[in-house]
């Protein structure tokens, strides 16, 4: 029960009770001793209703409430991965290369790559 609804509840109590007092209080009157049903009647009659009414507002008030649980789902679960078998044609052999003297035209000797 929350603070706000702890104070509300007791000031409606003594609220109700301080209503029953002052509406069963005697008022200062010079009169005969002697006459006394009618006061103790309309005083038990006060309090009953005041206990009624506080007895209602006190017990309406601390009732259990039900409160659904919220419950925390798993998180779902990662895709799933496949992994296929990847066929490549083999690397062509690097060039076989070398170096041999060539003479041009003119007959001049020179050094030229050749590659097969």
């Amino acid at each position: 029960m929350t603070f706000m609804k702890k104070t509300v509840s007791a000031g409606l109590v003594a609220l109700s009770v301080m209503g029953a007092l002052a509406a069963t209080a005697p008022t200062a009157q010079a009169r005969d001793h002697h006459r006394r049903g009618d006061d103790v009647l309309i005083g038990a009659a006060a309090g009953l209703a005041g206990g009624l009414i506080g007895g209602a507002i006190v017990s309406g008030s601390q009732r259990p409430v039900y409160v659904e649980p919220q419950y925390d789902y798993a998180p779902p679960p990662p895709p799933r991965v496949v992994y296929r078998p990847a066929y490549y044609e083999p690397a062509p052999p690097p060039p076989r290369c070398h170096f041999e003297w060539v003479e041009n035209e003119y007959g001049e000797a020179y050094r030229a790559r050749v590659c097969y």
